[in-house]
């Protein structure tokens, strides 16, 4: 949210200054992402007052005479350029973002300077017209930067849950409750008893819970004044016309959305209901909308006839605005449920500033006090006439009290902050406090945040200040028992801190997925899919996360070219049992790229390089790893494997299919992902055993396609139980073996826990090594 410093210092007159104030919002939980300086408008740019505005013949432009302190010629091609408007004039010699305003002769007319739009003069980002001003809102001639000086904004982070923030009068509350002296707007209405010649029906209260509508006629609508407009131009926000910057500020004032209706195109109402199907609604953003049957919208109706004049909560229809010649509006000021909004502004793709208010939720009781505020502005700015009846439908909810112990918030806090300082806080933030231990407080109905006494404890140690909380552990408090809580975070940390220390990076990516791509990682369809997906490629629930480091890498790829990337993920996926959720946790890794040197000159890359560090990432825990040939579809059919540990399958390891490298434009890649949790493995120290081992080796001569996994399968299951380790240590290939024939040789180590092993144990058991190979039609090799 951007707020401008001396708009919020017109409610805390006693702000210091831009850097006080954003030390004092981050004590409150407001953290400043940025603080800028705006509105540096040249000295030689006067306001100027529009006489006479002339078509020049056969082109698309203007010739203006312009009261500048004496006439001044211009040559405008702005579209608003008109007679009886102010305007701003740069005029000759003067510099405006990085242009020097000369005099030109343009279709054969002298142009003395130049009249700007607001991008032009650097103010806002609309170029597509002049920037308006009322035509008696300075003298002619003044220089502009005298009454639209230089301004600091904060660009502040509201957290989701104090929507009341989102008005800048919410922040000076908060101000307030610090201590600063307040200044509330007066709000001055001058209303007449006059009948409402229009109705109003909610049919959808629950969409609706409360729904207001005023009437104001007599309008006069031009530009606003200065001030309003440099208030919505460091808000961001692009002036229209009085009646519209009115709304617009109320909105930006108190986080009221609200919408003026022009009452010739609303028939003879305004009905609150959901969207029909086939119904079509132009928005204020040019744009032709489908609406859903879920979507809620305002509807004018005829009789029995009702057609949508607005997309509740999100943004007006085009064809009731309000325009020049408007002279009466139903103002619309309304409650809506957050949930339907939200749902609506992401279906319709849809994000405006009134639906960021609406879905995080507005003050109950807010709308009849931001309708007076606006019609009073209305009356003061455009010449409005007033009606007294306000249409109301609906019954807002006041917040209910909440038991309050000062005592409870010393022990909860570990402070010892007097009563008195307690309940001064709570009023100053607008809680009306009652009785007498234990209290009772009400709190203001824009704090929708305030439900429970511990949210009162948090206020209290918000607005005292987090430093003043001791940093010991209170007493009021035992310690925590979370030995079984945290177990499993910790045994995720331990995976983290392993594969971090043996090279490989962590990343994030989101759980959702492109129902579309599953094709494209040869994967089945997901079977989750998500009602209001944040965009189509996250409409599903992810079944796996080696999809989102392949993402993620080609992404990275597209901007940088790193030799080599070793990822990790820790993330939860989603499958189904039945019609549950099944919901696991997995840790997927990626090796691509140039692999790591070794001695001798070597390297070692790809599956190997893969294979080895999950190796080395198990042994450190404990555990064991087994990788059986397997064919998985998103795999290489070469280069797959099962992978076991400490013998149970637990997921697979191999090289991604071509097919899929090919789709995403990447270089061959490796990957595993296996199911959390790890097999554990009890830790326990052990004596050295004192009795020798028995070394043997032995070399197999087996076909080449035969995997390694399937003969070290075969050796540990024929060797016995005394067979304590088995390794490979040669990979032989050419003469005297055959042509497709290849060597593996293991050492092998026999040992028994509890006394000598003899030799005929050892041979025993060799001789069964022996038999198991040969009835697989394998060899020894002499």
């Amino acid at each position: 949210m951007r707020v401008p410093f001396t708009w919020l210092k017109e409610y805390v007159p006693e702000l210091e200054s831009p850097e006080v104030l954003e030390e004092r919002l981050a004590g409150l939980g407001f953290e400043t992402d940025r603080m800028e300086r705006v509105f540096q408008i040249p000295g030689g740019v006067v306001f100027a007052r529009v006489l006479e505005a002339h078509p020049i013949p056969g082109t698309g432009l203007k010739r203006l005479l312009l009261d500048a302190g004496k006439v001044v010629e211009v040559v405008s091609g702005a579209g608003n350029a008109r007679a009886g408007i102010g305007v701003a004039l740069a005029l000759p010699g003067t510099e405006v973002n990085g242009l020097k305003i000369g005099e030109r002769t343009i279709q054969g007319v002298v142009s003395h300077g130049m009249a700007l739009s607001p991008k032009e003069l650097g103010v806002g980002e609309y170029g597509g017209g002049l920037l308006e001003f009322p035509p008696e809102a300075l003298p002619p001639g003044t220089p502009l930067a005298e009454a639209w000086p230089e301004e600091v904004v904060l660009d502040i982070e509201v957290t989701p849950n104090r929507p009341d923030a989102l008005g800048i009068l919410g922040l000076a509350l908060d101000l307030h409750a610090l201590g600063y002296s307040l200044v509330l707007p007066e709000v001055r209405l001058e209303t007449e008893n006059v009948p409402i010649p229009f109705g109003l029906e909610v049919e959808d209260p629950k969409g609706a819970p409360h729904f207001t509508l005023s009437y104001a006629f007599g309008l006069q609508v031009g530009p606003s004044p200065l001030w309003l407009q440099r208030i919505l131009f460091a808000c961001g926000m692009r002036p229209i016309s009085n009646v519209v910057d009115i709304t617009n500020h109320v909105m930006l004032e108190r986080a009221q959305p609200m919408h003026a209706f022009d009452l010739r195109f609303i028939g003879e109402g305004i009905r609150v209901r959901r969207a029909r199907p086939g119904e079509r609604l132009r928005t204020l953003d040019g744009v032709e909308r489908e609406l859903h049957p879920e979507d809620l919208v305002i509807a004018g109706y005829r009789g029995e006839e009702s057609f949508p004049i607005g997309l509740a909560g999100v943004m007006g229809g085009a064809e009731s605005e309000v325009r020049e010649d408007t002279r009466a509006i139903a103002l619309e000021v309304a409650q809506f449920d957050p949930v339907s909004i939200r749902k609506t502004a992401r279906r319709q793709a849809l994000r405006t500033e009134a639906s960021y208010r609406f879905e995080r939720g507005v003050d109950p009781l807010g709308q009849v006090p931001a309708a007076q505020r606006a019609l009073s502005l209305l009356q003061t700015l455009a010449g409005a006439r007033v009606a007294e009846t306000i249409l109301e439908e609906g019954t807002p909810q006041a917040p209910k009290p909440i038991p309050f112990r000062p005592a409870y918030a010393n022990q909860l806090l570990g402070t010892q902050y007097p009563e008195e300082v307690q309940l001064g806080i709570l009023r100053r933030l607008g809680c009306r406090v009652e009785g007498e231990g234990p209290y009772w407080v009400t709190p203001p109905s824009r704090r929708l945040d305030l439900e429970l006494e511990e949210d009162l404890v948090e206020e209290i140690a918000r607005i005292q200040g987090y430093e003043s909380i001791p940093l010991d552990l209170p007493a009021f408090f035992p310690a925590p028992d979370n030995r079984g809580v945290e177990r499993p975070y910790q045994r995720e940390r331990r995976l983290r801190e392993l594969l971090s220390g043996l090279g490989f990076q962590e990343v994030y990516t989101y759980s959702f997925m492109d129902p579309e791509e599953a094709a494209l990682f040869r994967l089945p369809p997901p079977p989750w899919h998500l009602k209001n997906p944040l965009s189509p490629e996250k409409a599903a629930l992810r079944t796996h996360l080696f999809p989102g480091l392949l993402r993620l890498l080609k992404e990275n790829l597209a901007l940088d070219r790193p030799e080599r990337a070793l990822l990790f993920e820790v993330g939860r996926v989603f499958g189904k049992e039945g019609a549950w959720v099944r919901e696991e946790t997995h840790l997927a890794g990626l090796l691509f790229g140039e692999g790591l040197g070794l001695p001798h000159g070597e390297r070692l890359s790809g599956y190997p390089l893969l294979k080895g560090l999950l190796e080395a990432f198990l042994n450190r825990l404990g555990l064991d790893l087994r990788v059986e040939a397997h064919p998985y579809p998103f795999l290489h059919p070469g280069v797959s494997g099962k992978v076991r540990v400490a013998g149970e399958e637990k997921g697979f390891l191999g090289q991604v299919h071509p097919e899929i490298l090919k789709a995403l434009e990447l270089p061959p890649v490796y990957i595993f992902e296996l199911h959390l949790p790890l097999p554990e493995k009890p830790f326990r120290l052990q004596d050295p055993s004192r009795y020798p081992l028995a070394l043997r080796d032995l070399a197999v001569v087996v076909p080449e396609e035969v995997p390694y996994g399937e003969v070290e399968a075969l050796l540990r299951q024929a060797a016995g139980p005394y067979l304590e380790s088995l390794r490979l240590f040669d990979l032989y290939q050419g003469p005297p073996l055959r042509e497709g024939e290849k060597s593996l040789a293991f050492h092998l180590r026999f040992r028994h826990p509890e006394r000598t092993l003899k030799d005929e144990e050892v041979e025993e058991a060799m001789a069964r090594l022996v038999a198991a190979l040969r009835t697989r039609g394998w060899n020894i090799r002499g």
